[in-house]
């Protein structure tokens, strides 16, 4: 009961650092590396090691953190991130048959793309976002490109550094035949 404890508050933690991470680093860095979404990636992460529930989790801890600190109305990170490990875990679970690093690529692009839609969706809707549709501006088509791009290079970072300490991912390579 104490080691399981002791795993909940050093999840909590971590949980809680990149979220602050998040908001007070990269937020802070020129423009092109602002655009790195830790959170999502650590959701991902999160999803494929320990499964849906301990990602809810991270999103709630996460999203409480980002909700904090963030001038939006409280709780839209919280159900950001709720919506985003739902979608992640479908596309998981329903598309992607293995856990290489292909399907992990293409889980970020989708994520990151569909966490930002949504985000932008609810700033336009909440009245937080300028008055033109988001979809018709050239800043979130680059953002969110800026966005894809750091997210692909540090899960790629992160995904060897992790295929290198663990067997958990299965290696995937296309044969010639």
């Amino acid at each position: 009961m104490i080691k399981k404890i002791w795993r909940i508050f050093f999840l909590v933690l971590i949980f809680s650092g990149i979220a602050i991470a998040q908001f007070s680093l990269m937020y802070s860095l020129p423009a092109y590396f602002n655009q790195i979404s830790l959170v999502v990636i650590a959701l991902l992460f999160t999803l494929f090691f320990f499964g849906l529930r301990t990602a809810l989790a991270a999103a709630l801890v996460m999203g409480f953190w980002l909700d904090l600190y963030s001038f939006n109305f409280f709780g839209m990170h919280l159900l950001l991130l709720a919506l985003t490990v739902f979608f992640a875990h479908w596309i998981l679970t329903s598309w992607l048959t293995n856990r290489s690093l292909y399907s992990f690529l293409l889980l970020i692009i989708v994520i990151t793309s569909v966490y930002s839609f949504v985000a932008a969706l609810f700033l336009y809707l909440f009245g937080t976002a300028s008055s033109s549709f988001f979809l018709w501006r050239s800043f979130f088509w680059m953002s969110l490109f800026y966005q894809s791009l750091g997210s692909v290079l540090t899960g790629l970072l992160m995904f060897n550094l992790t295929a290198a300490l663990t067997s958990r991912f299965q290696p995937f390579f296309l044969e010639n035949r």
